[in-house]
């Protein structure tokens, strides 16, 4: 009798099925934890017993918006969870999901599971009714993207890092006018550049959120913990034909990361001032420690790209945003 109960057992689950949040977090969590691991650290990897716990926690913050239920779908093959896409409702925005932690581990990638997890998330994302599917993708994952490109997503916009090594020996041979520092009494032209500077087709994916904007507590927040790890953060405007062209953050540090340069440029003066703001930064940075500095840069200011590149920076990584219209 043993023996042909045994010979009747239930074959395992194989392929894909609804993520749990009671069973499947810890097998999701492995997943990710391979196929990110070259790109975040994750709490406690230095502590063996706390590892696992980490491991757990660093997933969690791989959701675009804390969710308040977890949703998605998980592959099995032996037995065990090998791939994982999350889905986030996005309702205050719009009507919309994003699709989020795709991954499967190494020895069963090629085998279709990644397209078979998009397509089902795709599919969940119909039913609700939901007018768009938005994701992310490294802009260096040319399988991954040829992917989303066949299900039909379409590219709005490449937000990246730029990074260069130290201050060029020479600086660039530019004369820097029409530059002084930001003011409060600036708030409102500020607010139309950042305004301007982002564009239509962009603005209903990405929040308005930007460093030329703060509030004063915030500000005060910024200097006093800037203090305690060495940073000192530093504002300019740059004024031409009376309006406000371009704004130049520098963020210089006294002991171990990188320096740090952002630069909003108003569209009617792109092409025109990035090579100065470049320059003014070198300034800045010169009163400093010597060590790497980062841009950050978007594929709509294509200008600004040009002028960090023809200075000596290199793209070092970004994300691609990319949206399926339903």
């Amino acid at each position: 009798m043993v023996a042909q109960a045994v010979g009747k057992s239930k074959p395992a689950f194989r392929g894909i099925r609804p993520f749990s949040l009671r069973t499947d977090l810890y097998g999701v969590a492995r997943v990710l934890e391979e196929a990110f691991r070259g790109e975040h650290n994750f709490p406690f990897s230095n502590f063996p017993l706390m590892r696992e716990i980490g491991i757990v926690m660093w997933t969690l913050t791989y959701a675009p918006t804390f969710p308040e239920t977890f949703e998605g779908f998980v592959w099995i093959e032996d037995s065990k969870i090998v791939g994982n896409a999350t889905l986030t409702a996005d309702l205050v925005r719009g009507n919309r999901y994003y699709i989020s932690n795709i991954a499967v581990k190494t020895e069963y990638r090629r085998r279709g599971i990644a397209r078979a997890l998009v397509q089902a998330s795709l599919e969940h994302v119909r039913r609700q009714r939901a007018q768009s599917a938005l994701l992310n993708v490294r802009p260096q994952n040319e399988g991954a993207i040829k992917l989303y490109e066949d299900l039909g997503f379409k590219t709005r916009e490449m937000r990246g890092e730029w990074t260069l090594a130290a201050l060029p020996l020479r600086f660039p041979s530019t004369t820097i006018t029409e530059l002084r520092p930001l003011r409060w009494s600036d708030a409102r032209a500020v607010s139309e550049l950042v305004r301007a500077a982002m564009p239509a087709h962009v603005q209903p994916f990405r929040p308005r959120v930007s460093p030329f904007e703060l509030m004063w507590d915030e500000r005060l927040f910024e200097f006093i913990g800037g203090f305690f790890i060495g940073q000192e953060t530093r504002r300019w405007v740059m004024e031409r034909d009376g309006r406000l062209a371009a704004l130049l953050l520098v963020r210089g540090q006294n002991l171990v990361m990188p320096h740090h340069i952002v630069i909003e440029t108003h569209p009617d003066f792109r092409g025109r001032v990035e090579d100065e703001l470049i320059a003014a930064a070198w300034q800045e940075f010169a009163k400093f420690p010597a060590r790497e500095i980062r841009a950050d840069a978007t594929s709509t200011h294509r200008e600004l790209i040009t002028a960090l590149e023809r200075h000596g920076f290199r793209f070092l990584n970004g994300m691609t945003l990319m949206e399926l219209t339903l």
